[in-house]
């Protein structure tokens, strides 16, 4: 039989292991999934939106410019954390500036609740259809029209985005998720052509460096035939851009009026 002191030890161990068990149990009800759309803090540089979510692989996309290779990321209210991994062949520009979010073990991550899981490239949208993105930073969709593409970097003629929603899920509506919020593209006034800012969304997929004179030539299209739609349009952009594409192999640079941020 065990002496009084021992009973008394073993109370005073089955008190606090019961103790903290009841602690623990709150703890673990509070974590939060990681839902597509939610804010996260990049530690060194600030808030992003999730922008697709792949339970599967234990990760999010968002862009690349979020973070620096291997930064530890939060979800902003708590709830996860996770380490940044940027493209490998990001530019520092605007060619295959996407990266995951790998959540630490433990962490739930949710579906996509905003595009659906679907997903569907740029080379297959048409001139003019409407593409959506979500904004954390007004807690809501905004759309325009798509208005061209450079491989993997498109553009759409929408309200510009604000702070914090890079890295954001884009898509359009019905058929699923075509990018994430990379940048925005806008530029001076110039003679004779319409001016216009566009959302910048990026391919989550590594694919060629995009030049910038191919940029260039889809702000043109939109310059030079604003509004224009159908198969008219869509040959006018092949036309195009193949002709930016030759500028770019000469290393034709934009004009300085035109600048993204």
């Amino acid at each position: 039989m065990l002496s009084h002191r021992a009973h008394v030890i073993f109370r005073t161990f089955l008190a606090t292991a019961v103790a903290l068990g009841l602690q623990a149990a709150p703890a673990q009800a509070q974590m939060r999934a990681v839902e597509q759309g939610a804010a996260v803090h990049v530690h060194g540089t600030g808030i992003c939106t999730v922008g697709f979510n792949e339970p599967g692989r234990q990760r999010s996309l968002v862009a690349a410019h979020c973070g620096r290779e291997g930064a530890r990321v939060e979800l902003v209210g708590g709830g996860g954390a996770g380490t940044l991994y940027r493209s490998k062949v990001y530019d520092g520009h605007l060619s295959n500036d996407w990266a995951a979010i790998q959540w630490d073990p433990g962490v739930r991550v949710g579906g996509n609740r905003l595009t659906g899981d679907a997903r569907v490239h740029p080379r297959d949208v048409r001139l003019g259809e409407t593409v959506c993105y979500f904004s954390q930073a007004r807690g809501a969709q905004t759309c325009g029209r798509f208005s061209g593409a450079a491989d993997g970097t498109f553009f759409v003629d929408a309200p510009l985005s604000r702070p914090g929603d890079s890295g954001g899920p884009m898509w359009v509506p019905g058929r699923g998720f075509i990018g994430v919020v990379s940048s925005m593209w806008t530029s001076n006034p110039l003679p004779f052509l319409r001016g216009g800012d566009f959302i910048i969304g990026m391919v989550p997929q590594d694919g060629p460096a995009v030049p910038e004179a191919r940029l260039v030539g889809v702000w043109g299209q939109n310059a030079l035939f604003n509004g224009l739609t159908g198969p008219v349009a869509e040959a006018l952009r092949v036309v195009v851009d193949g002709v930016f594409r030759f500028f770019a192999s000469l290393g034709v640079q934009g004009p300085s009026a035109l600048r993204y941020s």
